[in-house]
């Protein structure tokens, strides 16, 4: 009794950490040293958050699903800067993670003060849950898995399930993973290298704003500056 009903949190917890951990595994194939998700994932939910606060009004619940494309376009610029460090000016990869990590939560905070008068922006309304038909009515798995789920966990896990299809099955992939296991083989066979690591630096930061966002959509409810020690 107590699993059936602790699950569905279990599960909703893990997805954040799934989908940002997927982002890590691109930039990390490609070669490039991601610690700065702490800090992509704040910035997605703070873009998520505005985004939500500003389209309720107009377009109500829809304004959470924009939300989320909103935070992994932020996500993917935001991590610009350490693509930019670690890959154009050959900086100290952690230390560069290190810097994105604490400009986010700074500048996050400063700008949600500015918007709100306070640190924190509280969303109208999150994701609603719901029962996944037919399948919840399965024995034993059907009260686990899909009973009151989120439409993120859906969403996540059609991304990671694209991710691993991308990463292993296509030419980009094949591309990526040279570029991070032998990149003067790469650079001989006419890949441009430092191209498919801005691309899988920009893809590890769009899929980590969208795990700082699918907490604040489905369990948090308020941006705060942090992602709950995540």
């Amino acid at each position: 009794h107590i699993i059936v009903h602790s699950f569905p949190y279990a599960i909703a917890f893990a997805m954040p950490l799934l989908i940002t951990s997927l982002g890590g595994l691109f930039s990390e194939r490609s070669g490039v040293v991601n610690i700065g998700l702490e800090g992509l994932m704040v910035v997605g939910g703070f873009g998520s958050a505005v985004c939500t606060v500003a389209l309720y009004p107009s377009m109500g619940a829809g304004a959470v699903w924009v939300s989320l494309l909103a935070a992994m376009a932020i996500g993917a610029i935001f991590s610009l800067l350490h693509a930019f460090a670690s890959i154009s000016l050959n900086a100290n990869q952690v230390i560069s993670g290190t810097a994105i990590n604490m400009i986010a939560g700074a500048l996050t905070v400063f700008l949600a003060r500015t918007f709100t008068g306070s640190g924190n922006i509280q969303l109208t309304q999150g994701i609603p849950r719901f029962d996944v038909p037919f399948l919840v009515d399965l024995p034993i798995i059907g009260p686990l898995f899909f009973h009151q789920t989120y439409g993120t966990t859906w969403l996540t896990l059609l991304i990671l399930a694209l991710g691993t299809f991308v990463l292993y099955k296509t030419a980009f992939g094949l591309r990526l993973r040279a570029c991070g296991e032998h990149p003067h083989a790469a650079d001989a066979a006419g890949i441009n290298v430092f191209k498919v690591r801005y691309a899988a630096v920009m893809i590890s930061g769009a899929l980590a704003g969208l795990g700082g966002a699918t907490i604040l959509v489905t369990y948090s409810g308020e941006f705060s500056g942090s992602v709950a020690g995540m």
